[in-house]
């Protein structure tokens, strides 16, 4: 009995092992990346600077595709791309070859060695995710230990290479939204001792390629930029500047188109300078400009309808509106109207929330001073996307008519009545005053005026100095 039993546990372990062994054989049909050299190109030294050289072999049985390298930070610091770095495929067998620039921490007193952790992840052609951890070191430099003598101290060789430097930059509009085409304007300075030779400025940051050797190959890659937020016009990423002399600036202009789906603040724009020194050496230089996104509010100030003509001296209604124009609500503040040579009234408010599309109105009453071109202005304060505050200025042009003037009831005769003999008129005698002499062509008018029935009665102009008596009483007459 105990012999069956061992003998079935025995049967069962065989059948549980074959499947494992078909699977491990299965799974070795993938890509595996592995690092097959590295090497310093100079000596590593305690707080100095050194490039060193990985090659990358694929030694499994598919191809690799979309390899992401990180350098961890450490006792090995990456420098220039952030410690990153990317390889497009590796085909089984395949060896590529990288460069990364790095700073020794110059915490590592008295060491011997100093290691950095690489991160690198990958896939296969069919989309599989493979990532794998290896760990670089190298040997630091230990100068030899010389004791203290009583020598001159001899003066370091200054170092010859170029430093371009971005000293300032400016857009040709002032406020910047999403959609906004604009203009940027670079002004780049050679700060070094050394000319800064083929010169090349790439929006969005640009990278140089490797060989499996670790040598640099001509050209230059801008084709890994961050383009969300800001994109080039009418031209690449990539301008050529050419050679830029110590102390020389240079200005360099790019057209770009601000994303319509960026939101209002601060971005960051990179630039990278790729340029050889006198050497031949290919350096790569990372800058960072800053630009402000604004979102304004749209706005249009009229009128909800016509307020008709305008009276001199009359009080007017000013049917004023705001509406909403932009694709989101809005928040004002307050609302005043301004006029030159006329009195307002009811002529401030505060706005608050306007919805897309919406408006809000006010009913403003004007008294203008004197007729002819008026100038209403119409001013809305808001607070910008910084807490900044801003004024949106609107003017609108009317026209003021002059009122017609009534004539002051009081004599006959001032609207169309006519005037009897005896009826004294503004201006003249009654009969038997001492008026002026009338002359004899006076009397043949008078003559004729009463032979068509137009009224005989001799009229005297009164003299300055006769006293004329008011009548207490005057018929009112409605104009």
């Amino acid at each position: 009995m105990k012999k069956t039993c061992i003998i079935f546990l025995f049967i069962v372990f065989l059948f549980s092992f074959l499947p494992q062994q078909k699977v491990a054989a299965q799974e070795t049909k993938q890509p595996v990346v592995i690092v097959s050299n590295y090497f310093a190109k100079s000596e590593p030294t305690r707080g100095g600077d050194f490039e060193m050289g990985i090659t990358f072999l694929n030694s499994g049985k598919r191809a690799a595709y979309n390899l992401m390298i990180e350098f961890i930070p450490g006792e090995l610091i990456p420098r220039d791309n952030g410690g990153i770095q990317t390889i497009y495929q590796l085909i089984a067998g395949e060896s590529k070859g990288i460069a990364q620039n790095f700073s020794v921490s110059a915490d590592l007193w008295g060491a011997q060695v100093a290691s950095t952790t690489v991160n690198i992840q990958y896939t296969d052609d069919k989309g599989n995710a493979y990532s794998d951890t290896f760990t670089l070191v190298v040997d630091l430099y230990q100068p030899p230990y010389v004791a203290a003598q009583a020598t001159p101290t001899p003066t370091p060789a200054p170092i010859i290479q170029p430093q371009l430097v971005i000293e300032s930059y400016e857009t040709d509009q002032d406020i910047l939204q999403p959609g906004s085409t604009f203009e940027l304007t670079l002004r780049v300075k050679n700060l070094g001792n050394a000319p800064a030779k083929t010169v090349s400025l790439v929006l969005g940051g640009g990278n140089i390629e490797i060989n499996p050797e670790g040598t640099p190959q001509p050209g230059v890659s801008g084709s890994g930029g961050d383009f969300a937020n800001f994109a080039p016009l009418e031209s690449s990423n990539i301008k050529y500047i050419g050679d830029i002399l110590p102390g020389e600036t240079v200005v360099a202009t790019q057209k770009i188109i601000v994303n319509v789906s960026t939101t209002p603040g601060a971005y960051s724009m990179k630039y990278s300078f790729i340029y050889l020194t006198e050497d031949g050496t290919k350096i790569i230089d990372d800058q960072v400009v800053t630009l402000l996104i604004y979102r304004l509010p749209n706005i249009e100030v009229g009128f909800y309808q016509d307020p008709g003509p305008l009276f001199a001296f009359q009080p007017n209604n000013l049917p004023l509106q705001i509406t909403n124009m932009s694709r989101s609500s809005v928040v004002l503040g307050s609302m005043e109207v301004q006029a030159d040579n006329a009195t307002l009234e009811n002529n401030t408010a505060i706005v608050g929330p306007i919805e897309a599309g919406f408006y809000f109105t006010l009913d403003t009453m004007i008294i203008p001073d004197e007729s002819g071109p008026l100038t209403l202005r119409v001013l809305i304060n808001y607070t910008d996307d910084f807490n900044q505050p801003r004024v949106h200025e609107a003017t609108l042009d009317l026209e003021v008519i002059e009122m017609e003037s009534m004539p002051e009831p009081g004599y006959p005769g001032e609207y169309g009545e006519e005037m009897g003999p005896d009826v004294v008129g503004p201006g003249e005698m009654p009969d038997g005053g001492t008026g002026s002499t009338e002359t004899f062509w006076q009397k043949i008018v008078r003559f004729f005026r009463g032979l068509f029935g137009l009224g005989s009665g001799q009229k005297n102009e009164i003299p300055q100095d006769y006293p004329m008596e008011v009548p207490m009483e005057r018929p009112i007459i409605e104009p």
